[in-house]
């Protein structure tokens, strides 16, 4: 098999010449979501209610209780 006709698995080159930058930025976006998550759960059980607008409400202010408990103090 010539290297022509070589098959490789979707995203194969673009992993192999990133450097791992891409990657990395998706682990790190990745465990903002996990936090934000946790930070909104109990936030869930309290004020859903099974409404669209209250579910936006809640991860608007959980995304802001994480970003506040990155700052320094």
């Amino acid at each position: 098999m010539d290297k022509a006709n070589k098959q490789h698995e979707v995203g194969y080159i673009e992993a192999k010449t990133s450097g791992g930058a891409v990657f990395e930025q998706g682990v790190r976006e990745s465990k903002r979501s996990t936090a934000v998550r946790r930070i909104a759960e109990p936030l869930m059980d309290k004020y859903w209610k099974h409404e669209v607008t209250n579910l936006h409400r809640i991860y608007r202010v959980a995304e802001y209780l994480y970003r506040r408990s990155k700052r320094g103090k």
